[in-house]
């Protein structure tokens, strides 16, 4: 019976021993390039990765956090690491394949209150500071060669975010252009780059030919913020308001097989679900474009509709 009794529990450590191995084996983990002007998104692939550990994830994730997503594609085009947070339209996405989309982000250019402009062919001789100038060099070119901005002698200078409103007050620049998504956080912070003493509300001004753009520019589509959406009352803009959207994408090297890319994308799923309350931002997850002619073809792993 002893005999019996030590050969079981033998069989039974090195069974558990076997199972703890091959769970092991199986998981993977996958270095990710992210990185943004205020760090946002870090924070948000710093917490799924987080949930990965604690949730015993088959994948997980190693985060190289980059200073912008300029930095992450330069990252991922060069092989350097196996996935990457990526804007549409910025760095060399030749070699991408999407998993997710992130989420939009908003091209908005906007102006003190009582400016006289409303949409960007009717500026003139005007210096626009540019949020995140690096990272935006294609969409500054995209509307420069539009509106032939340098004709009409508009010039973009880079800003930090913390020196906009000073910017403005001092008229150094004449409007400010950047591109965020439409989530409360980041509105309150533009709403906070404008003067509250008038309650003349700052003005957005539209991009007409987003439409014709996009024909031209995959990276972009056309999109028409709503009405008040940056304020209700007097409402800002006060129609809907035609300008450009692109997007960040989750993107994976080809050479990831299928059942891993399925792992990871059923684990961001689980991983969405149970921080949404506490990071609303995860709601804009999405599923990336399925078709043939995507603009980013997606990775034959990710499977179906999430």
């Amino acid at each position: 019976m002893r005999i019996a009794l030590v050969a079981g529990l033998v069989l039974l450590v090195g069974g558990a021993g076997l199972l703890a191995y091959r769970w092991y084996e199986r998981l993977t983990t996958l270095t990710i390039a992210v990185g943004s002007v205020d760090g946002e998104a870090g924070r948000l692939v710093s917490a799924i990765a987080g949930k990965f550990a604690q949730s015993k994830a088959p994948v997980r994730l190693s985060l190289v956090q980059t200073p912008g997503p300029l930095e992450s594609a330069k990252a991922f085009a060069s092989g350097k690491v196996d996935l990457a947070v990526v804007r549409g339209d910025v760095g060399d996405l030749s070699q991408a394949q999407a998993v997710i989309v992130l989420a939009h982000a908003t091209v908005l250019l906007v102006a003190p209150p009582g400016a006289a402009i409303s949409d960007v062919a009717e500026l003139k001789r005007a210096t626009i500071g540019v949020i995140g100038a690096e990272a935006n060099q294609k969409l500054i070119k995209v509307l420069t060669d539009e509106y032939d901005l340098t004709r009409a002698g508009v010039t973009f200078k880079p800003l930090a975010p913390a020196d906009a409103r000073r910017a403005l007050d001092a008229k150094e620049v004449r409007a400010i252009l950047l591109v965020m998504p439409l989530t409360e956080k980041y509105l309150s912070l533009l709403r906070n780059v404008f003067s509250r003493t008038t309650r003349a509300g700052p003005v957005m001004i539209a991009i007409e030919s987003a439409g014709a753009i996009a024909e031209k520019e995959r990276a972009y589509e056309s999109f028409d913020v709503p009405k008040g959406t940056l304020r209700g009352s007097p409402p800002v803009p006060a129609d809907d308001l035609t300008t450009l959207q692109t997007s960040f994408y989750l993107v994976a090297q080809k050479k990831l097989g299928n059942d891993l890319i399925g792992d990871l994308t059923q684990s961001i799923m689980n991983a969405r679900r149970d921080l949404l309350a506490e990071l609303p931002a995860l709601s804009q997850i999405a599923t990336a474009d399925t078709d043939a002619g995507a603009y980013i073809p997606v990775h034959p792993g990710r499977g179906g509709g999430l």
